[in-house]
């Protein structure tokens, strides 16, 4: 039987067939939010090639966050009806409320998963 960490050692080694199979694969490696030291990985990318890449996969994020109704509407005046309309705003590339609280959860999970004695009310470290 493998161990957990031997479970997600094989899975990064395995090749992506499609979009499900990389939604699958950072699931369950670990990487269902991907939270890092910016500063390191612009250390870690070459430079410029990486660096450019980078700022490729933000852009793209950025594009995709723009066409994703957020949930919210805003009252809009149409200038061809001369109206107000309620129009769907769409998120930015910023996390939501929503969004944030899953990450705390999450990163709530992991320090706790490290470090069972680990506490909010405990002064930062």
């Amino acid at each position: 039987m493998l161990t957990k960490r031997e479970q997600v050692e094989r899975i990064n080694r395995i090749s992506i067939q499609d979009k499900e199979h990389l939604l699958r694969w950072l699931e369950e490696s670990g990487r269902r939010w991907l939270i890092f030291n910016g500063r390191d990985l612009v250390n870690a990318l070459p430079f410029p090639e990486g660096v450019e890449d980078f700022m490729r996969v933000i852009a793209c994020y950025r594009q995709y966050r723009r066409a994703v109704p957020s949930g919210e509407v805003e009252r809009q005046r149409d200038p061809m009806l001369g109206k107000l309309i309620e129009v769907a705003k769409m998120k930015d590339e910023t996390l939501e409320t929503a969004e944030l609280d899953r990450v705390i959860r999450y990163c709530i999970g992991l320090l706790t998963a490290k470090d069972p004695t680990w506490k909010l009310e405990n002064p930062p470290l």
